[in-house]
């Protein structure tokens, strides 16, 4: 039977059946970079120098998902989340010099995306070489519609370690509900073919998971979609199947559900963003920029990591008072933790 993982509060995972499994395939220094990731958190230390870079190549996207805070800013005239008001990708300098001070200081991972589709970055390949040169751990998540067997290859052959894709129901007509402008079988299609390269490559090591946002719905009706989606990507030899929960954009959580005593983010501890035009934050959830704690184009990694803003941001969480802060009193996580 498949392990279930927790990966978050709001997000479980059917680990992978012992013939796709991708662990075996990876060394001691991964299982200790795992295992400081959830010291971190337990503990509340943050250490010298994050764990992981979120880093945004771009901020574009092909599609208009209902469920993305970037369509809903897009629709309601929002801009705090793109305040230059223009579509651009992260300065590839700018990346490396955060590649090279996140490797000498301690960064073990980094993934590429964050409110924008990371395949439309032109030198996506290039981010993926120079960090995987810099010895770290290369993830992405993608809506696959652009995945071509070529860049499969390329990426692949670039050093990508942990591909995620987001495929929000396992029936073509909610599918394409969920994101439109998406062709259920052409993503299907692309995700066929980065299976059969990776095969082809025998990159083993490389971690895959397709992940969906699960509807409202009866206890009944969500067990069905969640075997059909574990049959489906099973039989596409992915590895983890993920499930998580909708938060609703816009909504205070705090304020409708009241605050969560003793709730911590564990994330505060070992995990940096660094969005596409230089400005960094906490939270893959910080998406108005409410909680800035530096710009990395502007203060090295580690000064922005120490800095009196981040430093302010984990004691008050730490002394249980994380509703204080506007942006983690709305926040979905720690409410939703009570679901899960």
């Amino acid at each position: 039977m498949d392990q279930v993982t927790y990966r978050s509060p709001t997000y479980y995972e059917l680990g992978p059946p012992p013939e796709l499994d991708w662990r075996p395939f990876r060394g001691p220094d991964y299982q200790e970079y795992r295992r400081q990731w959830d010291e971190r958190a337990l503990r509340g230390e943050a250490g010298a120098f994050p764990l992981h870079l979120d880093m945004d190549p771009t901020n574009r996207c092909n599609l208009s998902c209902p469920v993305c805070p970037r369509t809903h800013y897009l629709r309601t005239g929002r801009s705090a989340w793109n305040p230059a008001g223009v579509w651009g990708d992260m300065d590839f300098a700018l990346f490396e010099r955060l590649i090279e001070e996140g490797a000498a200081g301690g960064v073990r991972s980094i993934k590429l995306n964050f409110l924008g589709e990371p395949l439309l970055a032109p030198r996506l390949t290039d981010m993926v070489r120079r960090a995987a040169e810099a010895g770290l751990w290369v993830m992405l998540n993608t809506n696959a519609t652009l995945l071509t067997e070529t860049l499969a290859e390329a990426l692949l052959t670039a050093g990508l370690t942990d591909i995620f894709f987001s495929f929000d129901s396992p029936y073509r007509e909610e599918y394409e509900k969920t994101r439109p402008g998406a062709d259920y079988h052409k993503v299907l299609g692309n995700i066929r073919t980065f299976m059969a390269v990776r095969e082809r490559l025998g990159r083993k090591a490389v971690q895959t998971r397709a992940s969906m946002i699960l509807p409202k719905g009866t206890e009944e009706n969500l067990a069905r979609i969640q075997a059909d989606y574990i049959r489906l990507f099973r039989d596409l030899g992915v590895a983890e199947i993920g499930f998580g929960l909708a938060s609703e954009v816009g909504r205070d959580y705090g304020q409708a559900f009241g605050l969560q005593p003793g709730f911590v983010c564990p994330d505060l501890f070992r995990r940096l963003f660094v969005f596409w035009d230089g400005p960094a934050g906490p939270c893959c959830g910080d998406w108005d920029r409410q909680l800035p704690v530096g710009r990395a184009d502007q203060k090295p990694l580690g000064e922005i990591w120490q800095g009196e803003a981040y430093q302010k941001l984990r004691a008050v969480h730490l002394a249980g008072r994380y509703g204080d802060i506007p942006a983690c009193r709305a926040c979905s996580v720690p409410y939703l933790s009570t679901l899960a």
